[in-house]
């Protein structure tokens, strides 16, 4: 268990990078520039973090094990019928930390933070869709990776639009929606009758 002024001085210092991103390219954001807004030195920082990439990977993990425990529950048949899907749950854990993804995904944003939550969103995919879909498949005409990264980016696409329209629908409706868009081309792409359960 994290001291609890280890965990304030952390706390503060991706509050920081997370405003100082609001305003300015991520590429061009310096570490005492990240000191100075969380009010400490730059010796504190290098106490915590090797460079700012930590620190932005530090509060990425943290996204990343709020979304884990959310997918916990959820078991690859699930896929099948009609219960809560992997997006739904994707949807409310974004729309729970919907600033936060805001900021990262921005045009200010950093291409560090893109690219690892898009491989996360690709390895949850291949864990609960692809692979438990294959093992039905004698013969798949899609390789595993390719479908997974399809979804992930489709996922991904559909999450940054969101942001931009939340008003319009709820997480429930977007996962729906993911469900309506992935679930059919994933089928045909494979050669599997949904019918058969």
């Amino acid at each position: 268990m994290e001291d609890r002024r280890v965990q304030r001085t952390r706390q503060l210092l991706e509050r920081a990078l997370l405003e100082l991103i609001e305003e300015h390219n991520y590429e061009s954001i310096t570490v005492q520039q990240i000191t100075d807004r969380a009010n400490m030195g730059r010796a504190t920082f290098y106490l915590h973090y090797h460079d700012k990439e930590q620190l932005l990977s530090s509060t990425l993990q943290k996204l990343q094990k709020d979304l884990a425990q959310r997918l916990e529950p959820l078991r690859p048949s699930d896929l099948l019928t009609e219960e809560q899907t992997l997006s739904e749950k994707v949807f409310e854990h974004v729309g729970h930390y919907r600033h936060l993804y805001q900021v990262l995904l921005s045009e200010r944003g950093a291409a560090l933070a893109k690219k690892q939550l898009i491989d996360y969103m690709t390895q949850q995919a291949e864990h609960f869709i692809v692979n438990p879909l294959l093992e039905i498949v004698s013969e798949p005409a899609v390789p595993a990776g390719f479908l997974a990264t399809y979804l992930s980016g489709t996922l991904y696409t559909a999450i940054s639009w969101w942001l931009n329209h939340q008003q319009q629908k709820t997480p429930e409706e977007m996962g729906l929606l993911m469900r309506k868009l992935t679930v059919p081309a994933m089928f045909s792409a494979l050669g599997i009758d949904p019918t058969r359960k």
